[in-house]
């Protein structure tokens, strides 16, 4: 189990990471924050992660209202995405602020409650549920949270599941509703064995709900990071194919360029590369396009110049990148999933 916990947090993070490029761009940067927050809540469930943080903390089970105040922040971060790309508008700052108001207010809470106690200097109690109200109320404020956030989303992609077009798209938004429903099955399972603690002295798990809880606690995130992430991992790879294709071209037009260009300058704005320069300049397409424009200009001007059919056909091809390249997308897919717009 805390090995799966560890390449669950991985994963998360690896998610993270496939969504940096687009935080770069000044896109996809509330999806970037909400996976920073899921991956920081789950990185801490592992016993080995949680022990060498608390010893950094002072051994008083600090990282313990660390993932549960990130639980609440990624609450929070993920209603706000899928309410956006569902209504596909942005939300007002009022709705923001509210979002924001209703989450400190609920970690005010649980630092009162945490803080206020002493049943956090209970040693590992990552590892047990003390049997107090306190404790359990503690708790609950992020199980509640939870299940209200799992129903409402997962109603929510359901529900925009067959207005969208694109493939991707819709297995993202049904693996979103797929793990909110076992972030619902989490979130029941944990108040019903609380309460049972509480009031019977006993636990459920140890009879039938111990390995649905676990595997609970293990398809939730997985299936949350895939569908959030797929299409920001499918755009990033179409954006690398499209930026080979690009330098590709750009490197077989040069020669062509240079010698067409090489009497008449004047027709030329675009700057010289080297050509290691050209395997790694920032935007390769502005390059390729210009290269490509001033080369049809040339041969306007100066029709009789010496172009191979090889010369043409790349020519062409060149046109034909461009052209497909240069088409915009449908509007009608959502930030969190498409990752069109700022956030």
């Amino acid at each position: 189990m805390q090995t799966a916990l560890l390449a669950v947090s991985a994963l998360l993070w690896v998610t993270a990471g496939f969504c940096l490029p687009s935080v770069i761009r000044g896109r996809r940067r509330t999806l970037f924050w909400f996976l920073t927050a899921f991956a920081t809540t789950m990185s801490l469930q592992p016993h080995v992660i949680y022990n060498a943080v608390d010893a950094l903390l002072g051994g008083v089970n600090v990282p313990y209202f660390i993932f549960h105040a990130t639980a609440i922040v990624a609450i929070t971060l993920l209603a706000a995405l899928v309410g956006e790309a569902v209504s596909g508008e942005r939300l007002t700052e009022r709705r923001k602020q509210v979002s924001a108001a209703a989450a400190a207010a609920i970690i005010a809470v649980q630092a009162i409650l945490f803080f206020g106690s002493d049943w956090h200097l209970v040693r590992e109690i990552h590892k047990s549920f003390p049997t107090r109200w306190d404790f359990a109320a503690y708790s609950a404020t992020s199980w509640i949270a939870m299940a209200l956030f799992s129903i409402s989303v997962g109603y929510a992609c359901l529900s925009d599941l067959r207005r969208q077009r694109r493939t991707v798209t819709r297995v993202s938004l049904a693996f979103v509703a797929f793990g909110c429903w076992w972030v619902l099955v989490y979130a029941l399972l944990s108040m019903f064995d609380a309460a049972e603690l509480i009031l019977l002295k006993e636990t459920a798990f140890q009879v039938w709900s111990r390995p649905v809880y676990h595997l609970a606690l293990l398809t939730a995130p997985i299936s949350l990071a895939v569908g959030l992430g797929l299409t920001a991992t499918a755009d990033a790879i179409q954006s690398a194919r499209k930026s080979v294709r690009h330098r590709e071209l750009l490197w077989r037009i040069t020669p062509l360029w240079e010698r067409l260009l090489a009497d008449s300058p004047e027709l030329s704005i675009e700057r010289r590369l080297t050509w290691p320069m050209l395997l790694i300049v920032r935007d390769p397409r502005a390059h390729l396009y210009r290269r490509y424009v001033e080369v049809r200009d040339s041969l306007l001007l100066n029709p009789g110049q010496a172009v191979s059919p090889a010369e043409r056909a790349l020519i062409d091809d060149i046109e034909r990148h461009v052209r497909a390249t240069a088409t915009r997308r449908p509007v009608n897919h959502p930030e969190v999933l498409e990752g069109s717009g700022r956030s």
